[in-house]
């Protein structure tokens, strides 16, 4: 484990990380990526761009489990060090902060604007934003044990909520809406690629989860199936809404999934409105997910200050707040999403692929004692 005393004890399970990064990968984007998928390809040819940036996350999830397993007992800000040397390893694992707060700023200001367009109208952004920071800061202060916990205890049915979605939709799906494949060659595809990197990261879970499992050894099978079982979800979701509702018409929606739910009818009036049941779970996992990158996030300050307690905890939190509420409109939220995104590639998979090179051509690597070899 880490060398930070109080996070010693934090072992998860092959299970729970298997859940976790399904649970961060699987979260905030899916309202939107209908619609910013659409509006790039104007084809039907919408799934095949997700399939390619799934294969490609796969791959960076084998590259971060096999570099952490090269060097037992230390997580990315650590093993940092032992490549590059302190004073480069520094530079990246401020990059990564950043990127941690970065996504976890855009990840709660998505949520707190989705909220006050749906049910919550007149309520400032900023009192959405408070309570929302200041419940992670708390659930973060319990350590990684009880955020895993949690997703244990609600993914189960966030993924019943989600497959009633799609059950209770097949009425209204039409293939044509799908046709035809591969009109337009691999142009409209590759063009979609552009705005899927932010709802495709999460891979970097592994980064920082491997070296506290149980069983590090399982850390692939964890991530890459949690990976896969994500973007597996992502895919049938965007496949279905665009084949009940056409191009067009989720192009030109904000949030495509909530009006994808409020067609849902039910004989007799019974339950008109099951879009409550996503909106509620849905807002619970962009929770976890903000979670999660907020403790990667306190797991870095902990590990270059030393020190483990409750101004951790929450004094990020005034950084994050600052930068979720600096967007001032929707196109400039998505130009963040856009520049997190692409700055998540670089430091995500980028970086450690650069470091795993490093370490294989001049076999570096460390010792179950921590001490490089």
């Amino acid at each position: 484990m880490p060398n930070t005393p109080s996070m010693k004890q934090d072992e998860i399970s092959t299970i729970q990380a298997l859940l976790t990064v399904t649970s961060t990968v699987y979260a905030v984007g899916i309202v939107s990526l209908p619609r910013t998928i659409t509006e790039q390809t104007q084809t039907p040819d919408v799934w095949q761009g997700l399939l390619l940036a799934s294969l490609f996350g796969v791959g960076v999830v084998f590259i971060n489990v096999k570099l952490c397993r090269r060097f037992p007992g230390k997580t990315f800000y650590e093993l940092n060090s032992v490549i590059a040397g302190k004073f480069i390893s520094l530079f990246i694992n401020i990059a990564f902060m950043v990127y941690c707060v970065m996504i976890c700023s855009l990840v709660s200001r998505m949520m707190a604007e989705f909220l006050k367009a749906l049910a919550l109208e007149r309520t400032p952004v900023s009192m959405i934003l408070l309570p929302f920071l200041l419940l992670i800061g708390y659930l973060t202060s319990g350590g990684l044990h009880a955020m895993v916990r949690l997703v244990e205890l609600f993914f189960p049915l966030t993924f019943i909520v989600y497959l009633l979605l799609i059950i209770l939709n097949i009425n209204h799906f039409d293939i044509d809406n799908l046709r035809p494949v591969f009109h337009q060659g691999w142009g409209p595809i590759l063009k979609s690629l552009k705005v899927v990197p932010f709802s495709t990261l999460g891979f970097e879970s592994m980064l920082i989860l491997t070296n506290f499992m149980v069983n590090p050894q399982k850390a692939w099978k964890a991530g890459g199936i949690g990976y896969s079982i994500a973007m597996a979800l992502y895919v049938m979701m965007v496949t279905m809404v665009v084949g009940c509702m056409s191009v067009e018409e989720v192009s030109r929606l904000q949030w495509p999934v909530v009006s994808f739910a409020q067609q849902i009818e039910f004989p007799g009036a019974f339950l008109e409105r099951f879009e409550i049941f996503f909106i509620i779970l849905w807002t619970i996992k962009i929770f976890m997910t903000a979670s999660n990158y907020y403790f990667y996030l306190v797991a870095g300050i902990s590990q270059l200050t030393q020190k483990w307690n409750g101004y951790i905890f929450y004094l990020p939190l005034i950084i994050i707040f600052a930068v979720s509420i600096y967007p001032q409109n929707f196109i400039q939220i998505d130009n963040f999403g856009t520049v997190t995104g692409y700055f998540g590639m670089i430091i995500c998979a980028a970086v450690p692929l650069v470091l795993l090179l490093i370490s294989m051509i001049f076999c570096i690597r460390g010792n179950l004692d921590g001490k490089r070899s």
